[in-house]
């Protein structure tokens, strides 16, 4: 569905082990990643549901790579909790694509013969404004789902961990996320 949704921005991958997942990539060369606790309120299924996540990025050449683990409190209900019963090894989660209007984007799905419902949903803090949404093909099980994503919000970010990465000497192959996030947004 790319003609549709354009190129990728990211692939995702869901893992129960999220140290053991990053040295299984960083064993391979690829690295480093920039990781950061997430954590607030996500509408998984229509529910608000508290939501903690261990998440790190990287890049590949231009592949940029997301790896996640929930790790809120037992039962936390959310799309990654819930791929997880679905695969208790981990795997690819979803792939993530821009969108400026989420329903634009679900309609022409829909008229190109996919049919798209939301999974999960985050807003901005105002709690008024989708910021992203996570969509599975109806009648599909298993699915690797879509996410789509306003663009712009954190490019300069993901600009300078694509730079960090193709220097990359091996070193440090984990690193904390937010200096670098912090430092790229305000223009440093």
């Amino acid at each position: 569905m790319s003609r549709i949704l354009g190129q990728p921005v990211h692939q995702a991958y869901v893992y129960p082990d999220f140290d053991k997942a990053l040295a299984r990539f960083a064993a391979g060369g690829i690295g480093p990643f920039y990781t950061m606790q997430t954590g607030g309120v996500g509408r998984y299924r229509g529910e608000s549901h508290p939501l903690q996540v261990m998440v790190a990025f990287t890049y590949t050449g231009e592949t940029c790579l997301e790896i996640m683990t929930p790790n809120g409190a037992p039962g936390q209900q959310s799309a990654y909790d819930e791929f997880l019963r679905r695969n208790p090894e981990g795997g690819l989660h979803h792939i993530a694509y821009y969108s400026t209007d989420f329903a634009a984007t679900l309609s022409a799905m829909q008229a190109e013969g996919l049919e798209l419902v939301p999974v999960q949903e985050f807003t901005d803090a105002s709690g008024e404004h989708l910021i992203e949404i996570y969509c599975e093909p109806v009648g599909v099980d298993n699915p690797v789902l879509y996410q789509l994503l306003r663009p712009g919000l954190f490019d300069p970010w993901f600009d300078a961990m694509k730079a960090e990465c193709a220097g990359w000497d091996g070193q440090d192959p984990v690193r904390e996320a937010r200096p670098l996030m912090e430092a790229a947004l305000r223009g440093l």
